[in-house]
């Protein structure tokens, strides 16, 4: 059965091989051009998946990913960004990608995202973080996190590249402001580089800046390796 796609477009896009590509690939693709289009066919064709490529001006992609998860339940949702461009908040993404990439790392993304049972995962580098089951994946290795370790790498995961100061995840993470212990912080950050880096005294995904916080790195290998 062929999957079916659900492309939104507010405008003419850097990225305009998009549609073209995948309908090669033997998809089929509806685009539409506004929000309310979007949540009408995906509410009536539920299609398998939907990607927004907010690499154009016209569209806020995380604000636009949100309105479609509140309104459309179940069908997971890639969001491509504009290069340079971060957000906090990315609620209701399945996969974050951001140019430049190969139409071949988008179909692995696409594929892996289809054939995951629970239809919701977060990829960067050679990590995949099942949102529906709290694993994280590299390579063949699979590891169980905790909670509170799954939301600390899943706000990693969704602004790599990107310093996070140790207030910040306080707040993100624990939902406080206090700021008197922050061993809680560091012995999960611990625990997380157990479950992800190869050397967790070596970390290189999960960097420390000192006197900031942390930094979730891709490294060049890992990207390599998905494209």
């Amino acid at each position: 059965m062929t999957a079916s796609i659900l492309l939104l477009e507010k405008a003419r896009s850097p990225i305009d091989w998009i549609r073209q590509s995948l309908e090669k690939k033997g998809y089929e693709v509806s685009l539409v051009r506004s929000e309310r289009k979007a949540v009408q066919q995906a509410t009536s064709e539920k299609p398998n998946l939907i990607i927004l490529n907010a690499t154009s001006s016209k569209m806020d992609g995380p604000r636009t990913c949100r309105t479609l998860r509140e309104k459309v339940k179940g069908i997971p949702i890639i969001l491509i960004l504009a290069k340079g461009e971060e957000s906090d908040d990315t609620r209701g993404t399945t996969i974050i990608l951001t140019p430049p990439f190969t139409s071949r790392k988008l179909f692995n993304r696409i594929r892996r995202v289809l054939e995951s049972k629970e239809g919701k995962i977060l990829q960067a580098g050679g990590l995949t973080l099942s949102l529906g089951t709290h694993c994280v994946s590299r390579g063949s290795k699979e590891r169980r996190l905790t909670p509170k370790e799954f939301e600390l790498l899943r706000v990693f995961m969704c602004s790599p590249g990107r310093v996070l100061s140790r207030k910040f995840l306080m707040k993100k993470v624990w939902k406080t402001d206090y700021m008197g212990d922050t061993r809680t912080l560091d012995v999960h950050i611990r625990w997380v580089r157990e479950k992800i880096e190869e050397k967790p005294s070596s970390p290189i995904y999960l960097r420390t800046v000192r006197g900031v916080g942390y930094r979730f790195d891709i490294p060049e290998e890992a990207s390599e390796e998905t494209k």
